[in-house]
């Protein structure tokens, strides 16, 4: 049972027409977090381009009972360009929720100073400046990856079908 002044956790998802549909109300930011994951990996279908993680404070009365935790934005992702890549924040760190990409760029756990990115399919990351940089360098990796793809394999024969 929760106490006055406890903080219970919502998910609310806002679509493209402004739209508000929650999508949780939980006791705990780590399940709340879970729920949100979830729904990010299956959001591409959607209307929903933007969630908003609210704290709210169990007795409290007025404006102040509610505090907005996190952000998180939809956008195209610089490697797989799926509606899957979820920007938290003021750009703090993203990732692409699709499961075959994986795309991410997120701060620097040791450097503050440092943002980092990475692609798990190509087993590559790479330290920027700020999310911006990230992002560019993101796009350059799958160019990368485009011009090093072979055109045709060598294990196929295409006379074959």
């Amino acid at each position: 049972m929760a106490d006055n002044g406890d903080l219970i956790f919502s998910a609310i998802g806002i679509s493209r027409d402004e739209e508000e549909e929650t999508l949780g109300i939980m006791p705990t930011k780590e399940t709340t977090d879970e729920i949100v994951r979830g729904f990010m990996g299956n959001a591409e279908d959607t209307d929903i381009v933007e969630i908003r993680i609210e704290t709210w404070t169990i007795g409290q009365i007025g404006p102040e009972a509610k505090n907005i935790a996190t952000t998180h934005q939809r956008d195209a992702c610089p490697i797989c360009t799926r509606t899957t890549f979820w920007i938290e924040g003021d750009e703090i760190r993203a990732s692409c929720h699709h499961r075959l990409c994986r795309a991410w760029i997120e701060p620097n756990s040791v450097d503050k100073t440092r943002i980092d990115c990475g692609w798990p399919s190509a087993q590559r990351t790479e330290a920027c400046e700020d999310f911006e940089e990230a992002r560019i360098v993101l796009t350059r990796m799958k160019a990368e990856a485009e011009a090093e793809a072979p055109k045709k394999s060598s294990v196929i024969d295409e006379t074959e079908f």
